[in-house]
């Protein structure tokens, strides 16, 4: 069973992808918190954001699993080598995955008040969302846009999580500006969600928002989501008006950018490597920035 997880987690998780992607997530964000927070004077990681920091990494391996499990018919007309249907694990395995992760990450939680209670809501709301499209058919396979917005809030409350976890850590009270940063990096996450499916020429079966919004549609939207996602922070942190630490969160924008030139200028997919580096180098210039501003060794 162990040796059957560590192929699955090898092949299908990536950690050469998801461990930077995440690890970011937890550190950037949590320095933009900081950033944002007027009590908070001095910001450095602690063991508070080292247990943040592995629930992500660990949560976000259940949700792979849990999306193997929902689309295995899927795959088995598509994408043929996933790991189900290619028999490099089977879903038993996946499910006790599943279910001894989230005992480790309930047991790793527990005392953490709020931030428990919000990461047990997000694994209550996944599972549903898997069991009602595995069981009932909802939403039906075609639904793109709709299948987006039900899978989204799962990014939001993760985000959440680590907001509350970062209140408890230094001690003071939510304000506006974890729900309007929570609402940015839920934005930015549409870029990558997106831009990875912006094709000129879908393959036979493949899901693909171009058959909502077209080809071009669909890289604008992704661009437009970065877009927006950026202007979001930079209206919270205000450059224009403190040491100028901000406008630093602007480079990441020239990933997005880069893929939506190429793709306008005929590239057939969207480039592959802009598109997946984008939300860790948003999250990358949230921590220099969060770090500039109020880091201490």
């Amino acid at each position: 069973m162990i040796g059957r997880w560590g192929r699955y987690v090898a092949a299908a998780y990536r950690p050469s992808v998801q461990l930077p992607y995440t690890l970011s997530w937890a550190l950037g964000l949590t320095a933009l918190f900081a950033c944002l927070s007027a009590p908070v004077s001095v910001w450095r990681p602690d063991r508070e954001l080292a247990v943040t920091s592995v629930t992500l990494v660990v949560t976000m391996l259940l949700i792979r699993a849990l999306d193997d499990i929902r689309d295995a018919d899927y795959d088995r007309r598509v994408n043929p080598g996933r790991p189900l249907p290619s028999g490099l694990v089977a879903e038993r395995d996946l499910v006790l995955l599943v279910a001894a992760g989230s005992v480790a990450l309930l047991a790793l939680n527990a005392g953490r008040g709020a931030a428990l209670a919000v990461l047990a809501g997000q694994m209550a709301y996944t599972t549903l969302v898997v069991t009602l499209e595995r069981r009932a058919g909802w939403p039906r396979r075609g639904q793109l846009v709709l299948q987006l917005a039900v899978n989204l809030p799962i990014l939001s409350m993760l985000s959440l999580y680590v907001y509350v976890g970062f209140l408890r850590a230094e001690g003071v009270r939510a304000d506006g500006s974890g729900p309007v940063v929570i609402l940015a990096v839920t934005v930015a996450a549409l870029c990558m969600e997106l831009g990875r499916k912006a094709t000129r020429a879908p393959s036979g079966g493949e899901r693909s928002y171009v058959t909502v919004l077209g080809p071009d549609g669909t890289s604008l939207a992704a661009f437009g989501a970065a877009l927006a996602a950026t202007v979001i922070v930079l209206v919270a942190l205000r450059p224009w008006h403190g040491d100028g630490w901000g406008w630093l969160i602007l480079a990441p924008l020239l990933l997005p950018g880069l893929a939506a030139a190429r793709f306008a200028a005929g590239a057939t997919r969207w480039p592959l490597l802009p598109t997946l580096a984008y939300v860790p180098a948003m999250y990358t210039s949230f921590l220099l920035v969060g770090w500039l501003t109020k880091g201490h060794l």
